[in-house]
């Protein structure tokens, strides 16, 4: 009976997260919020300009990395959410038809707070925002979030190659809705 019990027990034990691999979450603290990400994501060891901080997503196979970045402006600062918006989609380059990306919405509240999330796709125009040099970067991905709080809203922007980006969707949503809590 205990020799056919082992090796659920293993299988338990291989599934459950340890107090170690807890231990190695990181902690972004950006205006009155608090972003934890756990591994395989590592803590930007420089941030962007005017950035608060972030986080990266280390590429696989070659591939460039998903990189998080989080703003905040304090109260009143950073422009607002529908600017915010708009300047997001001027960040990657126009259609063939000569349009912006389309821009997925999604709202998020959790106990009374609000945040807005996006999605957009297509060729991202990498570069800090106020160079007129900006490299291309085809077949790539943007999740946004805008997390209003009276302290100033928090602008999380999150770039890379598409599919790895899409692939963190559910990930980046969770420690949105995460930074809600108290």
């Amino acid at each position: 009976m205990i020799r056919s019990l082992f090796p659920v027990f293993l299988l338990a034990l291989s599934l459950s997260s340890s107090p170690a691999q807890e231990a190695k979450a990181t902690e972004l603290k950006v205006g009155s919020f608090t972003f934890k990400v756990a591994p395989p994501w590592v803590a930007k060891a420089e941030p962007r300009m005017m950035s608060a901080g972030g986080f990266t997503l280390p590429a696989k196979e070659g591939a460039a990395p998903v990189e998080a970045d989080f703003y905040h402006f304090g109260a009143g600062g950073g422009g607002g959410i529908e600017p915010n918006l708009k300047r997001w989609q001027t960040q990657f380059a126009p259609g063939a038809d000569g349009k912006p990306p389309v821009m997925e919405r999604e709202e998020i509240t959790v106990g009374g707070q609000k945040a807005l999330m996006v999605t957009m796709k297509g060729t991202f125009l990498s570069g800090p925002a106020i160079s007129p040099n900006k490299v291309p970067m085809p077949n790539y991905a943007m999740l946004g979030a805008i997390l209003q709080s009276a302290d100033g809203d928090v602008f999380l922007k999150i770039t890379g190659p598409e599919a790895a980006t899409l692939a963190s969707r559910e990930q980046v949503k969770e420690m949105v809705k995460a930074a809600f809590a108290k």
